[in-house]
């Protein structure tokens, strides 16, 4: 495992994104740590099988602008510090991009939602899989049951310090 100062995070825009970005950008703060972002967006299968002509670059440039914009109302453009917020918007399958992404981290969190059922079959857990194949520490913060996002103070007291 690498020691490098890095904290990376999962994000998409949902509560247990929001969650995980707020947990991970207090404990950056707490480790005088850098944020690493991370936003995984994925090609529609319909229009992928379909072989239509898709302005992928657009699709890309859309994911970029909406992510810093999300990233933005939710925990600020820049860290306390008065840097900017790094964000890598990336193309690929969740589990395995953030893996890769986490490869120098000392950390990596990500959010979590109850998947039951049929569901866990169908779309398995991003969670479940970085915690089984991470090379660095991983931190999956729960979004409450009523799917408010958990605040940084709850979520604080999942692990210690």
């Amino acid at each position: 495992m690498s020691s490098n100062n890095t904290i990376v995070v999962g994000v998409d825009e949902t509560p247990a994104g929001a969650s995980a970005l707020k947990w991970a950008a207090r404990e950056a703060e707490l480790r005088d740590a850098e944020l690493k972002i991370v936003h995984v967006w994925q090609i529609d299968a319909a229009v992928a099988m379909a072989g239509a002509e898709v302005p992928w670059m657009a699709y890309e440039s859309d994911a970029r602008s909406n992510a810093a914009r999300w990233v933005t109302e939710t925990i600020g453009a820049q860290d306390p510090s008065g840097r900017p917020r790094r964000i890598d918007v990336v193309q690929g399958a969740p589990g395995p991009t953030l893996v890769e992404a986490s490869r120098e981290a000392d950390m990596l969190v990500v959010g979590t939602r109850v998947h039951t059922g049929i569901s866990r079959v169908l779309f398995g857990s991003v969670s479940h899989y970085c915690l089984t194949h991470a090379q660095c520490v991983v931190v999956a913060v729960p979004t409450v049951s009523t799917g408010d996002v958990l605040d940084v103070e709850s979520a604080d007291e999942l692990v210690d310090h």
